[in-house]
């Protein structure tokens, strides 16, 4: 009875071997299912990046051909907006008083501080600007500031009451000269 008892062991040896294999193959095919067509989704992925690549480069591709003329347009604007700092001052001077005269308050104090030029030669220079008169005349040397064909940045403006119904306005505003 022997040789039985050990063709049965040896069967169920081998039996439980094919259980566990298929047990084993099981979890494998149940992973697969739960990430269905991974490679397929991989290659769809790759291919929107390419794409998107492909994209990034024509606009690159287009903003390289632009370039000359961006150049041009920032050659024109800094030659027709911004003053030669040969007389520069002078000019913002002027400027100030004539957009004084013309909102109806007489000429104010005018201090500079000058920056050093940047690479392109530009210039800036803080303006400090004080003038005083009415309510009505100073809104209207604000306005005048914003349509001047020059360049002014107002930084800061501050009012304070003088004598009289007058009112002091004090201006903190950039320009830029052309080296």
């Amino acid at each position: 009875m022997r040789p039985r008892r050990d063709w049965k062991r040896a069967l169920r040896i081998v039996l439980g071997a094919l259980l566990l294999a298929d047990l084993l193959l099981l979890g494998i095919i149940w992973q697969s299912a739960e990430h269905p067509a991974t490679g397929a989704t991989r290659l769809a992925q790759l291919h929107d990046e390419d794409q998107q690549l492909a994209a990034d480069v024509q606009r690159a591709a287009a903003i390289r051909e632009g370039l000359p003329k961006v150049g041009k347009q920032c050659d024109a604007f800094l030659r027709e907006t911004l003053r030669p700092a040969a007389g520069g001052y002078s000019a913002v001077v002027a400027d100030l008083e004539k957009i004084a005269a013309d909102a109806g308050l007489p000429p104010g104090t005018i201090n500079f501080r000058q920056k050093s030029p940047d690479k392109q030669g530009i210039i800036e220079v803080q303006v400090n600007a004080g003038v005083e008169g009415g309510y009505k005349s100073l809104v209207t040397f604000v306005n005048g500031l914003e349509r001047s064909k020059s360049l002014y940045l107002l930084d800061n403006l501050s009012l304070s009451t003088g004598q009289a119904q007058v009112i002091q306005m004090h201006l903190q505003l950039r320009t830029y000269f052309r080296g």
